[in-house]
């Protein structure tokens, strides 16, 4: 991937930054990955190959490994970081300071994350056509769920989430079947 030039602003990172930016997202978003293990980019990368009429082909899980690497490796420590330095960033100025360079340092290395999706697309690694927008929405819902064990609260969070991508009730149909 590295002879590849990444494209940062690319239209992944418009529909998923134009969709986090809805509060209902961002609490939905923040809520399935704090209580059910979700990858936030994945989900949103999920549900925009959805929009594409695009879903995981089956070696998707064996394509996307290194991109679970970089964030496992640098997405999840900065996030944790940031998160611990919030209490005494409250008391401590500087620590504030910190935490909001922590925060920026997190939002570049989850923009470097969904380029490497994008490419992944743009390369069809691991992706293929799909027949229509809900039979994709399933099928990558499937990947990005496969370890979730999904709570009412998490389900209707998931069919908020879905809501904007498909039909109100597709959307609770699908957040259903996980």
């Amino acid at each position: 991937m590295s002879d590849v030039a990444l494209e940062y602003d690319n239209p992944f990172w418009r529909f998923s930054t134009k969709l986090y930016r809805l509060e209902t997202v961002e609490m939905s978003c923040i809520y399935l990955q704090d209580h059910q293990g979700v990858m936030v980019n994945h989900l949103l990368f999920s549900c925009w190959l959805s929009t594409q009429n695009v879903c995981y082909s089956q070696d998707w899980a064996q394509q996307v490994e290194p991109i679970i690497g970089w964030h496992n490796q640098f997405v999840v420590p900065l996030r944790k970081q940031r998160r611990h330095l919030k209490a005494m960033a409250q008391a401590e100025p500087r620590l504030q300071e910190m935490r909001e360079h922590l925060l920026e340092a997190e939002m570049i290395a989850e923009q470097h994350e969904q380029a490497l999706l994008y490419l992944m697309y743009a390369l069809k690694k691991g992706v293929q056509n799909c027949t229509d927008r809900t039979t994709a929405l399933r099928n990558n819902m499937a990947f990005v769920l496969k370890d979730a064990k999904m709570t009412k609260i998490a389900t209707d969070e998931l069919a908020n989430l879905l809501a904007l991508v498909v039909d109100e009730e597709i959307a609770r149909q699908l957040a259903a079947e996980f």
